[in-house]
């Protein structure tokens, strides 16, 4: 049995954006929290830069992208390296359907931020075991 695949959450820059804030926080609280020790990130920039093992980590394992906006920067620079992400998030989509959740600045994105954040990141961490799941349910199926 090869190496065990970790899922890679890769958020939005938005850097200046209450959305991107709260993309980057619900990555912090799902690889730190939620589902430690089964998930991880990297740096966007990096895999923007073409660095090697940013690409390596990201055509190796799992992906979650979490995009602020319909740019969607996350995902596109994922399959840029021809790795269709396993799951993706527009962060829009959930402060959309839950309006008293806004962020309310940059950094501090408030009490309301906070909760739509642990909303997301409840989301993602089911993906997160979902993702992990599925490989071994098909890993039994293979050894049978």
């Amino acid at each position: 049995m090869g190496r065990d695949k970790k899922v890679i959450v890769i958020p939005c820059s938005g850097i200046g954006k209450p959305i991107g804030t709260v993309s980057r926080e619900t990555t912090y609280e799902t690889i730190e929290n939620l589902a430690k020790g089964k998930a991880e990130t990297v740096c966007l920039a990096l895999l923007v830069s073409g660095d090697k093992d940013t690409i390596k980590k990201v055509k190796d394992n799992y992906v979650i992208t979490l995009d602020g906006c319909a740019r969607r920067c996350a995902q596109k620079n994922v399959e840029q390296y021809g790795k269709t992400p396993d799951k993706s998030h527009m962060i829009l989509k959930f402060a959309a359907a839950n309006p008293d959740k806004k962020p309310r600045g940059l950094i501090d994105i408030g009490n309301s931020g906070r909760v739509l954040v642990n909303t997301i990141a409840d989301t993602v961490a089911k993906d997160v075991e979902d993702l992990i799941e599925n490989k071994k349910d098909a890993e039994k199926k293979n050894n049978h």
